[in-house]
C-alpha cells in the first residue's frame, strides 16, 4: 500500500534524532565558524552539510554504524531529516518543510526539545547565527542539493539500513532514495519487494518467505520512500530487498525510463539489497 502526500508534508517511518557528538572542529568558543578556514554558511543543504553536519554529527551519525540509522554523512542527510518522524516526538518531523518550529532537528540544536540533551552532544551549542541558517534552510522548502543529469537513468541506494549491514533488531524502515525524481505512482503497482530468506541466507532453494510492505513517500524530488513491513513478520535471518527494473513494472522516471537498479549504466535492472537481522529480541 503507497501512503500519498497529506497535510502539506509527506509520511515518512519513524526515526530517532539521537546523539550527535562533536568536538566543535570548524567552530569557535561561540559556536561559529572559523572565518579563516570555513566558507560563509548559506541557507542550503550543501553548505549546512559541509559546515554543520559533516564536522559535528558525523563523528557519530555516518555510515552503517549511525546509532539508530540516524545517518547525517552526505548522500544520506536529507533522506534521514525531511518529512522523516522522530521517535522521541512522533508528533513532530525531523525536518518539517516551510515550519522550521514544527522541525524536531530545529529544538534539538536549540535545546528546546522535551527529551534528551541538546545538540551537538558533548561540543559547544551552535550559535544563534548557525542556527538562523538552519531555520532559513527550512523555511525555504528544505530544498536537496540540486538533481542529477536528466539525461540518465536514475539510481536507486539503500540509506538505511545499508547493504550488506548485519543489524542486532529489526529496522524500523527500509529508506531508499533516488538519484533523480521517479514516476512515484508506480511505488504501488507492487514493483518493492522484501523477502527472508528462510532461514539459510539462500534466495534460490524455495524456502523463502514474502513479507508484506508498507511504502510510504517521503520525498517526490528527488524520490525518498521507506517500506515498512508489519513488526511480526520478522525474525532472525537474512533478507532481500529487490525494486524492479524490468518486466512486468519496473519503477521508472517521469520519462518512463526504468532505473538503472544494477548500476551498469544502462536503464533496467533490477536492484537488490540484503542485510542480516540478528534477533528480533
Amino acid at each position: 500500500m503507497l501512503q500519498s502526500v497529506r497535510g502539506g508534508g509527506l509520511c515518512g517511518a519513524c526515526l530517532l534524532i539521537g546523539a550527535c557528538a562533536g568536538d566543535g572542529s570548524g567552530l569557535d568558543e561561540n559556536g561559529r565558524p572559523v572565518a579563516e578556514s570555513a566558507p560563509t554558511l548559506e541557507p542550503t543543504l550543501a553548505s549546512i552539510q559541509s559546515n554543520v553536519f559533516t564536522p559535528l554529527c558525523t563523528t557519530c551519525h555516518a555510515g552503517a554504524a549511525a546509532p539508530l540509522g540516524l545517518r547525517l554523512d552526505e548522500g544520506a542527510a536529507y533522506a534521514m531529516l525531511v518529512n522523516a518522524p522522530s521517535v522521541e516526538n512522533p508528533s513532530l518531523m525531523r525536518v518539517t518543510p516551510g515550519n522550521p518550529d514544527a522541525s524536531y532537528l530545529v529544538q534539538k540544536v536549540e535545546g528546546t526539545a522535551g527529551v534528551g540533551g541538546r545538540m551537538p552532544l558533548n561540543g559547544p551549542p551552535l550559535s544563534s547565527e548557525v542556527i538562523a541558517v538552519i531555520r532559513q534552510w527550512i523555511l525555504d522548502g528544505a530544498m536537496a542539493d540540486a538533481a542529477a543529469d536528466a539525461t540518465t537513468s536514475a539510481k536507486l541506494e539503500a540509506v538505511w539500513p545499508m547493504s550488506d549491514a548485519s543489524l542486532p533488531s529489526p529496522p524500523s524502515e527500509i529508506v531508499l532514495s533516488a538519484s533523480a525524481e521517479l514516476d512515484v505512482s508506480l511505488l504501488g503497482a507492487g514493483v518493492i519487494t522484501l523477502r527472508a530468506s528462510g532461514g539459510d541466507a539462500d534466495f534460490l532453494d524455495g524456502d523463502e518467505r514474502d513479507m508484506a510492505l508498507r511504502v510510504q513517500l517521503r520525498s517526490i524530488n528527488p524520490t525518498v520512500f521507506a517500506a515498512t513491513p508489519g513488526p511480526t513478520q520478522w525474525s532472525a535471518d537474512v533478507y532481500e530487498l529487490r525494486v524492479s527494473g524490468g518486466a512486468p513494472v519496473a519503477l521508472a522516471d517521469l520519462s518512463a525510463r526504468p532505473v538503472d537498479g544494477d548500476r551498469d549504466g544502462a536503464p533496467g535492472g533490477d536492484f537488490i539489497m540484503r542485510f542480516k537481522v540478528e534477533t528480533t529480541r
